[in-house]
Formats: structure tokens, C-alpha cells, sequence
């Protein structure tokens, strides 16, 4: 690849964060949906996580755009690196169970039927560890993120109410109820 070529979008961290500051939606629900998104990212649920972020998004408001490009922090080159971290922390509260190596070999498969095989073993061989590190490091990835994406929305000016198109619903229902209020002078025509 030459250096003139630019990476895809999805392949460099920094279009990512752009993509995210340049979301049209309030400071709060924006560093929200990245704090829902990184705490998603950062545990053993590869394959699933977007759909995780549509749930979630039916019981809280955060804006679920800047979820779903958060939780690409796990993907194929930072998965096993990102699995170790949480298993070993999960090692201070429960016996490791497996080496390195062996972790790296749970995790390389080709094809449906070994992923699957891939699965058991994760959950048989170091799943205790693996879950609950992976609750510690994504309860901490999460806490950080907010504030730190606040931060990044004030200092980039970022940090302004958004247009009205996206604002929330009921702030959306009280706009819609002024401008359709019709004035006394009005009715009298």
C-alpha cells in the first residue's frame, strides 16, 4: 500500500473519533453512547455487540451511533490482546487456568464450526476469569470514557446543542407544541 492511499474509515482510530466528535447530537448522550459502547467493546462478546448496543438502546438514551463505532476497540488484531488483559484480571480473583500460548490457540479457528468450538472453550477453560476481568477492565474503559469524550467534545467546540432534527423526543414534542400554538391575534383573522 502506498502512502498516498488513506485507510478505510473503519481501520484508523483517528476517523473514528472524527466520525464520533462530528455526531449531531448534545455532549451528554454522545459521550454516553461512547461510554456504552467502550464498556460493550472491552468484554468477550465479539459478534454480538451491535446488537448489545440496539438493546441497550431500548432501555436507556444515549446517542447509539457513537456506541456502534466504540465498539469497534475489539476487532480482529485487538480482540486476543484485549481477552488477555481482562483474563488476567480476572486471575486476581480466581486461579489461571491457561498459558499464553493456550489462550492464543482457544482463539484461532477457521470456518462457523471451529468459532463455535472456539466458544465452548472460552467458557470452559477460562471463562470465570475472562468474565468477570473482562466486568472490571469494561466498568473502568466505561467510567473514563465519559468524562474524557466531554472533555474532547468542549476542547474540539464540539460541545453545543445540536440541531433540531436531533434533539430528544420530548424536547422535540415541545418544540413541535410552540411553534404549532397559534396566537390570539391569529384567530381572530
Amino acid at each position: 500500500m502506498s502512502s498516498s492511499q488513506s485507510l478505510p474509515w473503519w481501520s484508523s482510530p483517528r476517523a473514528l473519533l472524527r466520525a464520533i466528535l462530528s455526531l449531531n447530537d448534545t455532549p451528554h448522550y454522545i459521550a454516553k453512547g461512547t461510554a456504552i459502547g467502550m464498556f460493550l467493546g472491552l468484554t468477550p462478546t465479539v459478534g454480538i455487540q451491535m446488537i448489545l448496543v440496539m438493546f441497550v438502546g431500548l432501555f436507556l438514551r444515549f446517542n447509539r451511533k457513537a456506541a456502534l463505532i466504540t465498539v469497534y476497540i475489539s476487532n480482529p488484531l485487538t480482540t486476543i490482546p484485549i481477552y488477555w488483559i481482562n483474563y488476567k484480571v480476572g486471575t486476581l480473583f480466581f486461579e489461571e487456568t491457561v498459558s499464553r500460548e493456550d489462550f492464543e490457540r482457544i482463539f484461532t479457528y477457521r470456518g462457523f464450526s471451529e468459532w463455535w468450538g472456539a466458544i465452548q472453550s472460552v467458557f470452559i477453560e477460562i471463562g470465570l476469569p475472562l468474565v468477570i476481568g473482562s466486568l472490571v477492565v469494561a466498568t473502568v474503559g466505561g467510567v473514563v470514557t465519559y468524562p474524557v469524550m466531554r472533555w474532547l467534545l468542549k476542547v474540539t467546540g464540539k460541545d453545543k446543542q445540536p440541531v433540531e432534527e436531533s434533539l430528544t423526543p420530548s424536547a422535540s414534542k415541545t418544540q413541535s407544541a410552540v411553534t404549532t400554538e397559534v396566537s390570539p391575534a391569529e384567530t381572530a383573522n
